[in-house]
């Protein structure tokens, strides 16, 4: 599913926004990472089937790219956003406002695993490495599917604008 989302989210944007595009480059190196993560090999001799655990370098470069998308997101991306749909669209900003509260909530648990993974690990931390990124490819479907209704509704207002400036040169 989070490969599904990148892929209609650059449809969507299709390259009009350098920093759209900028933040799906991080989404895509974010994915791509978490995948090779959950695809580690099973170690055999372990009768609970867990996988090896990673490389305090992987889950370091994994946690890295995890606060490096959200803060680009934060403090980068949705201010954007915000700006253009309040200077263009009331109705656009109501839908922006609306989802990030619920970007928000994704953040509070994605940073739980940065602040349990990025510092040393032990066996008792990595017990359960597995099932605590499992969880954060649920929370990163969440995020991204609030993120790509923002990303729409920008390319909804960008078009309708677009359409009336168009409109507005026929007439003259």
């Amino acid at each position: 599913m989070l490969l599904t989302t990148l892929n209609r989210t650059k449809q969507v944007s299709s390259g009009q926004l350098k920093w759209i595009d900028e933040m799906i480059h991080a989404r895509e190196q974010l994915i791509t990472t978490y995948f090779k993560l959950l695809t580690l090999p099973l170690d055999k001799d372990d009768t609970s089937s867990q996988a090896l655990h990673p490389s305090y370098e992987q889950m370091n470069e994994f946690c890295n790219l995890l606060v490096d998308y959200l803060s680009r997101g934060h403090f980068k991306v949705y201010p954007k956003i915000l700006t253009i749909m309040e200077h263009v669209s009331s109705r656009r900003m109501t839908v922006a406002r609306r989802l990030i509260p619920r970007i928000e909530n994704t953040t509070e648990h994605l940073l739980k695993f940065d602040e349990k993974y990025s510092k040393d690990l032990d066996e008792g931390i990595m017990k359960n490495w597995r099932e605590d990124l499992s969880y954060v490819g649920q929370w990163l479907e969440i995020r991204f599917k609030h993120e790509d209704r923002m990303v729409i509704a920008l390319q909804i207002m960008d078009n309708a604008i677009s359409n009336n400036v168009s409109q507005k040169d026929k007439k003259d």
